[in-house]
C-alpha cells in the first residue's frame, strides 16, 4: 500500500515537473530524476534487447537528452506544454520505449535504405503523444499488431538463404556494428557478388533510387505483399518501423 501511494505521489508531480524542466532547481531535477528512474524500473521492452546497450546507460542517455534536454540550445521559453507531459508511469515508459525506437532507427538505417526521413519522428511524436503504445497506435492503422509484424519479420528471415541472412545482419542486424560494413561482412563469410545480392535483398540502392525501386526488392516485396502496407513516402512511419522490427528480429536471432 505504501508503494502505490509512493507511485501515486510521484505521478502527481511529474507533469508540473515536466512542464518546467528547462528552468528546474537543483531539487526539482533530483525529484524528476527520481521519478523517471522509478518509473523504468523492471521495464525491459524488446527493443533493449535489439539495442544490445546496456539499460542504465539507455537511461541516462534519455535523461539527459530528453527529459532535462541537455543538449539543446538554451531558448526564451522555460516551459513545455503540460499537455505533452507524461502523466503517469506507464507513460513515462512509453516515452522512454519511443526514444528507443529513435535510436534503433537510426543504427539500424545507417547503411539501410534512405526513403524522405525528414521530420519523421516529429510525424510519430503527433501522432502518437498522447497513446500508451506508439508502434501499436502506427501498425493498427494498417490493421496489423506488433506480435504479427514480428513474427512475419521471423518467417521472412528464415525465408532466406544463408547469404542474404548475413547481409541481413550486416546492415540491418546484428552484425551491423562491425567495422567495415557489408565488404567486411561478405568478406568474413565468403558471399560473392554481395553488391548485386544487397540490392536485391533491399539492404542497399543505387544512388537515386526511388521508392519503387525499393518495392521491388525482397524486403520491399515482404512489407507490401505479407504485411499490405505500400512503398510511398505517405507510408514511410510504417515502414521505418516495421524495419526497426525486422532489425530487432535479426538481433534476437543471432
Amino acid at each position: 500500500m505504501e508503494n502505490t501511494q509512493s507511485t501515486t505521489a510521484m505521478d502527481g508531480m511529474l507533469p508540473e515537473l515536466w512542464q518546467r524542466r528547462a528552468s528546474l532547481s537543483h531539487d526539482e531535477m533530483a525529484s524528476i530524476y527520481t521519478i523517471v528512474r522509478h518509473a523504468l524500473t523492471g521495464y525491459h521492452p524488446s527493443e533493449l534487447q535489439a539495442l544490445g546497450e546496456d539499460k542504465e546507460e539507455l537511461i541516462s542517455q534519455f535523461l539527459y537528452l530528453k527529459v532535462f534536454r541537455l543538449e539543446s540550445a538554451p531558448t526564451a521559453a522555460t516551459s513545455f506544454p503540460l499537455h505533452s507531459a507524461p502523466s503517469s508511469s506507464r507513460a513515462v515508459c512509453a516515452y522512454f520505449r519511443r526514444y528507443l525506437i529513435d535510436c534503433l532507427r537510426s543504427a539500424a538505417h545507417q547503411h539501410n535504405v534512405s526513403l524522405d526521413e525528414s521530420d519523421v519522428m516529429l510525424e510519430l511524436d503527433h501522432q502518437t503523444a498522447f497513446h500508451p503504445d506508439p508502434v501499436g497506435s502506427v501498425l493498427m492503422q494498417y490493421g496489423l499488431h506488433e506480435a504479427e509484424v514480428r513474427e512475419s519479420a521471423s518467417h521472412f528471415i528464415d525465408s532466406l538463404d544463408d547469404a542474404d541472412r548475413m547481409l541481413l545482419a550486416g546492415s540491418l542486424g546484428w552484425l551491423s556494428n562491425k567495422k567495415g560494413g557489408l565488404s567486411r561482412v561478405a568478406a568474413h563469410y565468403g558471399i560473392a557478388s554481395y553488391h548485386y545480392r544487397a540490392r536485391k535483398l533491399g539492404v542497399a540502392l543505387k544512388k537515386r533510387s526511388i521508392p519503387a525501386d525499393f518495392a521491388r526488392t525482397e524486403i520491399g516485396q515482404w512489407i507490401e505483399g505479407s504485411l499490405g502496407i505500400d512503398i510511398v513516402p505517405g507510408n514511410r512511419i510504417a515502414i521505418l518501423l516495421v524495419l526497426g522490427i525486422l532489425s530487432a528480429q535479426s538481433h534476437a536471432q543471432e
